[in-house]
């Protein structure tokens, strides 16, 4: 009943499974625009960065110092949160009578790419990705890059990492799998 009460209401409000993507993107903005001065670089990611034509969360990956990381959940002050922690935050923040989630996962200026790369997905299009880094005789990790003999080789950006594995970096859109092969490969690596 707090969040009712909150807002007016006599019980409390749904939390959103999807939003139709101009409505999820308005979301997004509206959330980049409350915590844009605390972070160092933010992305908006996920399905919203895909154009999926239904979005189920907003995702970011965001850079940000300790203390402005703490302070990303007071900016959003009529949210609910879900939880928070030194890499992630998830909250529920308030839309149309209702709640959407919201995801914000912390990145290093070295893991920024590849925190981009893995959050916007797809999740088969990661899957495939990791697949194809393992037969090539690297590693992807979201904590830490692509890494080849224990070290990073790649990962402050998404270019970097598609190039360490002689691979085009796609656009968003294009990161799905059919077929067991992504769309956007027009033939065998």
């Amino acid at each position: 009943m707090k969040q009712a009460k909150l807002f007016g209401l006599d019980k409390d409000p749904a939390v959103l499974a999807s939003l139709e993507h101009a409505k999820a993107e308005a979301v997004a903005l509206q959330v980049e625009e409350a915590i844009k001065p605390l972070c160092d670089k933010l992305k908006i990611v996920g399905s919203i960065r895909r154009k999926k034509p239904t979005v189920g969360d907003c995702d970011f990956v965001v850079l940000a110092t300790d203390a402005n990381w703490a302070k990303i959940v007071q900016a959003l002050k009529k949210s609910e949160v879900i939880c928070s922690g030194p890499s992630l935050i998830k909250l529920n923040y308030p839309v149309e009578g209702g709640f959407f989630q919201v995801d914000f996962y912390r990145a290093t200026p070295k893991t920024f790419g590849v925190q981009e790369l893995i959050r916007t997905g797809s999740a088969d299009h990661n899957m495939w990705l990791a697949g194809y880094a393992l037969s090539k005789g690297y590693r992807l990790k979201y904590s830490t890059g692509l890494i080849k003999d224990g070290a990073a080789v790649a990962g402050e950006t998404e270019k970097s990492v598609f190039s360490a594995l002689d691979l085009l970096c796609p656009e968003p859109p294009e990161r799905e799998v059919l077929n067991g092969k992504p769309i956007w490969l027009k033939s065998n690596p």
